[in-house]
């Protein structure tokens, strides 16, 4: 028998102190085989738990035979048969046949084994947990389990040209591994021994060739079964521009793509994964890649795949995450004056900074956009978060920034900007393009001149959100947010929105931002923000055929504020006669809820003023609180500069919980400037309001009592008007008083009739 050698399991193991009664026992008792052994011995789990183990055992032939004592034995050796002395031990006196190891760890492996002691130092063979030949082992806080010296499982191999890599699961008490590997047409193994890791890489090897490979444990003088398998070395590579190879896409970004010319073709035959593995960003790329409708899986991005796109890039689907490392980043390109088509993001996006200073463009897609893009989408989401203020950022699905023109794209991914604070930026009302706040869309942040759109969607949610505005030092104007594009520059034709739009700009403490000079503006629309940030040759945006679907809640605290929400636009335009900003046969049912103390402009199809023609809106409004200078309505929240109003049906239900300046069917509030339309329009609205000053009318909440002229339909063409006022319905006899909230004005005409 082996001899035993003391060595430690781990703390808190019960050890036997020098000179003993149980070792003085031990080291005179002799082994009698012809005196009963203890039957059997079991693992007793309702007296076991993390830190100990309890065992019982069958004696009563041994006890009958005079047995006074019975010596319980437990060791980590899994050759417990050969072992001289146990770890530790614990003699218990006869009769009692069960007992409980204390002061074990939990996790720790172990073997236990059993035997009778008689009168004159003489002692019975063992009885182990299991067998003398193959024991079962306690694993504590768990229970027991075959201790058979298994074959290390799950042997699995990949290649290179010239190497294996061979990885394996590890074997419990395992030494050490031996892992050997050949040629599959040899005889001889090449033999690496004395492993102690669960992974060994072959080098030097042949390509194109198949190798077979295996593995065993071994401990002391045990060795397990082998483990084999097989593996064969890749093909010397070569690129192939019909990609199917990881390689191939390795190497069309690291070298082919930089030097491809306008004629050269690249596409990929099948999808390619390139998870765990880094792809080098092309510097730009001038030739042309199809994806043939395939799939760049397991992306992992810090940096664009291309700094600059100036050729076509198709029928491609890309996978994966991206943490870029620079303000300019979109998953396939950071600038793009190229054509992108059929081009679809999975990438989820998440940037995050500790402030946002100079111009920042992050976006699904592409960062900056001068090239056409058409049946591309995004339904990745793109974070962007920034623990300190943010000015001059700009986000968008497909495109951050765009001078493009837009076609048959979408957005499902979700849209999130999360900040303390936009830092202070105040110009004048057309200002330069590298000074803005922040512009966040489902589609395209900031368009610039160039840019437009048509058949476009967004169904993924929108939010902006400030937690601490009242740490801005200065005024912010303005801030852009939509469901399609935030800063408008062009034409949007025939786009929707369904995702719901959040705005949530509050103080710390949660009370009204005040003070000259602070006022905190925020313009959202279901489609589009305004042109605020449009160049100085742009003297309007065109938006035609578009919907919303999606809800708009609007939060803010800034008590000087004047923000704008709108269905369809926020603020359309600049509030001057030369502006031909339109919204034309547009439609919203989106509901819009307004809370906070901002002073906002609210209208079911615009938020600010601008020409308005042929649009309905059918939506519930609910302005829980807001400053009471503010004005609502179902198509335009204020109306100003003599712009066309004609054609538009506003129905509804508006509830107002507090006190504002006017809540309107058609338009909310009515400007100092002269004004002469309103033919073809129809109001049937709903009004529950809670505070009394409130100005309602069916036609306009509150007329500007300035002294310009207002004419607002035509004898010959009166505004139709019906609905419910607080309770009240209007009727063929009464509906003149409910024509406008402060009306009739001097100078002022209205010309309504009642019905449809």
């Amino acid at each position: 028998m082996k001899s035993f050698k003391i060595f430690a399991i781990a703390a808190g193991l019960l050890a036997l102190a020098a000179c003993t009664k149980e070792q003085e026992i031990y080291s005179v008792a002799k082994l009698d085989a012809s005196k009963p052994a203890v039957a059997s011995l079991s693992y007793d789990d309702a007296s076991s738990s993390n830190t100990a183990a309890g065992f019982t055992w069958s004696a009563d032939a041994a006890i009958a035979a005079g047995a006074t004592s019975f010596t319980l034995e437990m060791t980590d050796n899994i050759d417990i048969q050969s072992v001289d002395n146990g770890t530790f031990f614990k003699v218990v006196e006869a009769p009692a046949v069960t007992y409980v190891m204390k002061g074990l760890t939990k996790g720790a492996y172990l073997y236990a084994r059993v035997r009778a002691n008689y009168p004159g130092f003489l002692f019975s063979n063992w009885t182990y947990l299991g067998s003398e030949s193959n024991p079962l082992a306690v694993c504590v806080g768990t229970g027991t389990m075959d201790a058979k010296f298994g074959a290390p499982a799950n042997l699995k191999a990949s290649s290179t040209e010239t190497s294996i890599k061979a990885t394996w699961d590890s074997v419990p008490f395992a030494q050490y591994y031996v892992f050997e590997y050949k040629p599959a047409s040899a005889g001889d193994w090449s033999v690496i021994g004395e492993l102690t890791e669960t992974t060994y890489e072959a080098e030097g090897l042949v390509g194109e060739t198949n190798y077979d490979i295996r593995v065993k444990a071994v401990k002391g003088d045990k060795e397990s079964e082998y483990t084999t398998g097989s593996v064969k070395t890749l093909e010397h590579f070569k690129f192939n521009p019909k990609m199917s190879r990881v390689n191939d896409l390795l190497e069309f970004f690291k070298t082919e793509a930089a030097q491809a010319s306008s004629a050269s073709e690249f596409t990929l035959e099948n999808d390619i994964d390139l998870s765990g593995i880094s792809i080098s960003s092309a510097a730009s790329f001038n030739g042309i890649l199809d994806g043939k409708g395939h799939s760049i899986k397991g992306l992992a991005l810090t940096a664009p795949m291309f700094a600059e796109i100036s050729g076509t890039v198709k029928n491609l689907t890309l996978e994966g995450t991206a943490v870029p490392s620079a303000q300019v980043f979109g998953v396939l390109a950071a600038h793009s004056t190229g054509t992108l088509s059929k081009v679809v993001n999975k990438v989820a996006v998440s940037y995050s900074v500790e402030a946002i200073t100079s111009e920042t463009l992050i976006a699904g897609l592409v960062g900056n956009a001068s090239g056409s893009i058409s049946e591309c989408s995004n339904e990745g989401a793109v974070d962007v978060t920034a623990s300190s203020g943010i000015v001059n950022l700009a986000v968008g699905g497909i495109a951050a920034k765009a001078s493009a023109s837009f076609e048959n794209c979408s957005n499902s991914g979700s849209i999130s900007v999360e900040s303390p604070f936009a830092s202070a930026r105040k110009a004048g009302t057309i200002v330069a393009v590298t000074d803005y706040a922040p512009c966040v869309a489902g589609l395209v942040g900031y368009a610039l001149e160039g840019f437009s759109m048509t058949g476009s969607s967004n169904s993924g949610a929108i939010t902006y959100r400030n937690t601490t505005i009242d740490k801005t030092n200065g005024a912010v104007e303005r801030i852009l947010v939509a469901g399609v594009v935030a800063a408008t520059n062009g034409s949007i034709f025939n786009s929707t929105n369904s995702g719901k739009i959040v705005i949530d700009t509050k103080t710390s403490d949660r009370a009204p931002r005040t003070g000259s000079g602070t006022s905190y503006i925020v313009c959202v629309g279901g489609i589009a923000g305004g042109d605020y940030y449009a160049g100085e040759t742009q003297t309007g945006t065109t938006i035609d055929g578009c919907s919303n679907s999606g809800e708009i809640e609007f939060i803010s605290d800034a008590a000087n504020a004047n923000s704008t929400v709108g269905g369809i636009v926020g603020w359309p335009g600049v509030e001057g006669a030369g502006s031909n900003s339109t919204s034309h046969k547009c439609t919203n049912t989106g509901k819009i809820t307004v809370d906070g103390v901002s002073k906002v402009r609210v209208g079911g199809i615009s938020g600010g003023s601008g020409h308005i023609t042929d649009c309905d809106n059918d939506s519930e409004i609910v302005i829980t609180s807001a400053n009471n200078a503010s004005v609502a309505a179902f198509i335009c929240g204020f109306h100003t500069q003599n712009h066309v109003f004609t054609g538009n049906t506003a129905k509804g239900k508006m509830e107002v919980k507090c006190q504002i300046d006017g809540a309107g069917g058609l338009i909310g509030g009515q400007g100092n400037q002269k004004i002469e339309s309103g033919t073809g329009c129809k109001a049937n609205c709903t009004f529950v309001t809670t505070a009394e000053t409130t100005n309602i009318g069916l036609v306009v909440g509150k007329i500007s009592s300035g002294s310009n002229a207002v004419v607002l339909g035509t004898e010959a063409d009166p505004i139709k008007i019906k609905g419910n006022v607080n309770g009240t319905e209007l009727t063929a006899s009464n509906f003149e008083s409910y024509i406008g909230g402060n009306y009739p004005l001097a100078n002022k005409t209205i010309y309504a009739a009642f019905g449809e």
